[in-house]
């Protein structure tokens, strides 16, 4: 009785057609679910993006604002960044340099 079933649904045209559509809508359609999966990602991904951005060009704004305003962060980012010193002073620059602990046999 219930190979009669399944030999009835194998033999069903429209479960054929209907199993076709589902594989040609899930995969080969220009609107195809594995698509709007992608773009969904995609659109997580650039919101997550613009957050981070926004919050990079507020940062960046308050030391814009604060370089603007205030001459001693002005003159330690001078000296830190860029090496610049006073006319009566020296500048000695100290490097670390990331050596690996050789075993010699």
């Amino acid at each position: 009785m219930i190979k009669k079933i399944k030999y009835k649904i194998i033999k069903n045209k429209y479960f054929w057609i209907s199993i076709f559509f589902f594989i040609w809508m899930f995969f080969f359609d220009s609107n195809s679910f594995m698509l709007h999966y992608r773009f969904q990602n995609s659109i997580r991904e650039m919101t997550y993006n613009r957050y981070f951005l926004k919050k990079q060009i507020f940062l960046e704004g308050s030391k814009l604002k604060k370089l603007n305003t205030d001459p001693l962060y002005l003159e330690k980012l001078a000296r830190e960044k860029f090496y610049m010193k006073k006319k009566d002073e020296d500048l000695f620059i100290v490097s670390r340099k990331n050596k690996k602990n050789k075993l010699t046999s």
